[in-house]
């Protein structure tokens, strides 16, 4: 048993409280991760709401990103100890997220941290540092740049 944000709907609201959860109520995948980190996005706030329209299915463990420890893999590209990244996917939103002692994702949607990475370091990337990203790719499209 471990502890997760869980989200339920009922036919006039939406709440959410921690509860201890075991790893059936985990998404299907080929990696178990021991969630070090997340953060609290705008589209997580959403999920909280209910008209926010995020959330596919419920009950559902919210949390669109999340950084942390492999506990254990089927995937040949993962082992135990592995530090990590997941962001996109629909994590959160249809797929288990980061709000939870614990996520499990499909390999494929893992990015391993450099080993000059903490874990730590590695959520500026989550999804707050990509959308970051792309709006300085967008103002660059239009000739501004770090100097402008």
């Amino acid at each position: 048993m471990f502890n997760a944000v869980v989200v339920r709907k009922s036919a006039s609201n939406v709440s959410y409280k921690v509860e201890k959860v075991d790893e059936s109520h985990l998404s299907k995948g080929d990696v178990l991760v021991k969630v070090v980190y997340s953060s609290i996005n705008y589209k997580d706030m959403l999920a909280l709401q209910y008209k926010g329209g995020v959330i596919r299915d419920y009950p559902m463990i919210p949390g669109i990103d999340f950084a942390g420890i492999v506990e254990s893999s089927s995937n040949d590209k993962f082992k135990e100890g592995d530090n990590v990244l997941v962001t996109g996917y629909d994590v959160g939103v249809t797929h288990t997220g980061g709000f939870s002692e614990y996520a499990q994702v499909p390999g494929e949607w893992i990015v391993p941290i450099p080993q000059e990475m903490s874990i730590k370091e590695s959520m500026v990337y989550g999804t707050a540092g990509f959308t970051a990203a792309l709006s300085i790719f967008e103002l660059e499209k239009y000739g501004m740049n770090i100097k402008s």
